[in-house]
């Protein structure tokens, strides 16, 4: 492992840089104390573990105060890391912070690696892999729904779920091994057929647990909204709507937005990159042109679009380079027509163009907020597949956790293969070994050491 020699002792700042009230600072390892005591007005001793102390970081070199802190012990293993800790809050300048850090070093500490508390944590057994990951989520999370998933991922919840997987597995793989155990005596304690029935269920088990995924993955990363419409439909209005705040300039003058304006916002505990684009339209104007170019590009890396049209009044020609636009994408992105300003009035005709597309059709008025919700309803409903997943307790966020549940069911199915042609009872216990071996790879159990260094090397240093 890149942690080498496990036995020191690290220091880092464990909350963010800057200007500010209070920072922290920590050290784990078996020499803590003998790293901080010596810098210290009043040395901590065994009997001060998990007491707050008032003390003074003093600098030996001339006896000067450093700074008046804030000490707390944490003696191994009822520590975060499981290791002795100590935690020293101290006034949030970086140059006390440094001066302190410093100490630490002198007296034998070294500054932590990215990730390496959490590591140390891991390896201590203080949490298995998933958890650790889902410290890194905590800190990383965008919206209350990524949250609310992380949190529960650092309680053990997803590791539960996959300890409940491995536990089928292992509860037929045993009689498997004991048919191996009396193959010589003609003695089978589970029949072929039934062995094969309870790989089948452990699949569909694995598989709807996988199928949270896209869901999962989208609470960590957020979805990309893009706004389209010809000039003055309404699209800065919308966003404004969606933000319950003026972000974009709303004029009546056509082309007031001249390139493309990202908003971040939360949509139902959903992270959203909001993009209002330039006008959709032909133009001779050389800087609106280019605006609408960026617009048109935004296309490619969006999740949905939203393609607004005026309903008060009928289809004019840049409305109808928009349907061309839904036509040539509707395949590749989630589209919803958005018929807009119906407080001034519905022009039947659009109405009817637009529910020939046969997608589906939201009626607002961004500028009276009436439809937003509907609005809102109708972006999850196109970017989860089965909204009904919004109820699981614990989704897949992790692209190494849906790859370590694929590579199980492929065993899994290759352990129904080898049932198929009656491949034998040895070929058939490697390939459901091997389905173990996959899972154990989210807890960390068989995870290789290359893979725990891309993680941790991810983490902030301190944490």
């Amino acid at each position: 492992m890149k942690y080498l020699p496990e036995d020191d002792t690290i220091v880092a700042l464990s909350s963010p840089l800057g200007n500010g009230a209070i920072a922290v600072i920590r050290l784990s390892g078996s020499e803590s104390l003998a790293a901080i005591n010596p810098a210290l007005k009043r040395p901590i001793t065994a009997e001060d573990a998990r007491r707050a102390i008032f003390n003074e970081i003093i600098d030996r070199s001339n006896e000067a105060v450093i700074d008046q802190v804030v000490t707390t012990y944490f003696r191994n293993p009822a520590s975060y890391t499981g290791e002795d800790v100590v935690e020293i809050s101290c006034h949030c300048n970086p140059l006390i912070i440094d001066r302190i850090i410093a100490q630490m070093v002198n007296n034998g500490a070294r500054i932590a690696e990215p990730g390496e508390f959490t590591f140390r944590a891991f390896m201590n057994g203080k949490m298995d892999l998933s958890q650790a990951e889902a410290v890194a989520g905590i800190i990383s999370a965008r919206s209350r729904q990524s949250l609310t998933q992380s949190l529960r991922h650092l309680e053990g919840r997803l590791s539960e779920r996959v300890f409940k997987i491995k536990d089928e597995i292992l509860s037929y793989l045993s009689l498997l091994e004991i048919n191996l155990d009396f193959s010589e005596e003609g003695i089978e304690v589970m029949p072929m057929e039934e062995m094969r029935r309870k790989i089948e269920d452990t699949i569909t088990s694995i598989c709807r647990f996988l199928d949270t995924y896209d869901y999962g993955r989208l609470l960590q990363e957020g979805i990309k909204l893009l706004i389209l419409g010809k000039p003055n439909v309404g699209k800065s209005s919308l966003l404004n709507a969606f933000l319950e705040k003026d972000r974009a300039i709303v004029s009546n003058i056509p082309g007031t937005t001249r390139d493309y304006i990202e908003a971040n916002l939360e949509l139902d505990g959903l992270a959203v990159q909001a993009v209002d684009t330039a006008g959709i339209r032909d133009t001779e104007d050389q800087i609106e042109a280019i605006g609408v170019e960026r617009a048109l590009a935004q296309m490619e890396t969006a999740d949905v679009a939203l393609c607004i049209f005026e309903g008060n009044e009928p289809l004019a020609a840049d409305d109808k380079v928009l349907l061309e636009l839904i036509d040539n994408h509707r395949e590749t992105l989630h589209v919803i027509p958005v018929i807009n300003k119906i407080d001034l009035g519905e022009d039947n005709t659009v109405t009817a163009a637009l529910a020939a597309l046969e997608l589906p059709l939201i009626k607002i008025s961004a500028k009276a907020s009436t439809g937003i919700d509907d609005l809102k309803q109708a972006i999850k409903a196109q970017v989860f597949n089965d909204v009904s997943i919004e109820s699981e307790e614990v989704v897949v966020t992790s692209a190494r956790h849906k790859l370590a549940l694929e590579k199980a069911i492929g065993s899994l199915e290759n352990a129904l293969s080898a049932i198929e042609i009656a491949a034998g009872e040895e070929i058939l216990a490697v390939d459901i070994r091997l389905a173990l071996d996959s899972l154990g790879e989210i807890t960390g159990e068989t995870t290789s050491e290359d893979v725990l260094n891309h993680i941790f090397a991810n983490f902030c240093i301190g944490k």
